[in-house]
């Protein structure tokens, strides 16, 4: 079952702010400066924090990750309960067809 995790991250160095970045891209929607939504497997948040611990530098720089629930549909939906107020949150399908 995948669950919704907000990952937010404070990093006090450059290359290890752009390989933080670049990780979480293969893991999650880029929403909003240093803010990831993933939508992950029990397995796959311990593997994201293992890697996650493996970069940071834990006496400068911190990163929360909060669940914020089941996901619900498909791969590109949002948490129902989120109300976005400015410019809209579209989420990418990333999902992979085959015919």
């Amino acid at each position: 079952m995948r669950c919704f995790v907000l990952v937010c991250y404070d990093v006090s160095n450059d290359k290890r702010l752009r390989k933080i970045f670049n990780l979480l891209r293969g893991y999650g929607e880029h929403v909003q400066y240093s803010i990831f939504l993933c939508q992950l497997t029990d397995k796959d948040k311990v593997v994201l924090s293992e890697k996650i611990k493996d970069i940071l530098d834990l006496a400068e720089d911190q990163a929360i990750l909060i669940s914020l629930g089941q996901v619900d549909g498909k791969r590109g939906s949002m948490p129902l309960h989120w109300h976005v107020i400015g410019t809209p949150l579209v989420l990418a399908d990333n999902s992979v067809m085959i015919y």
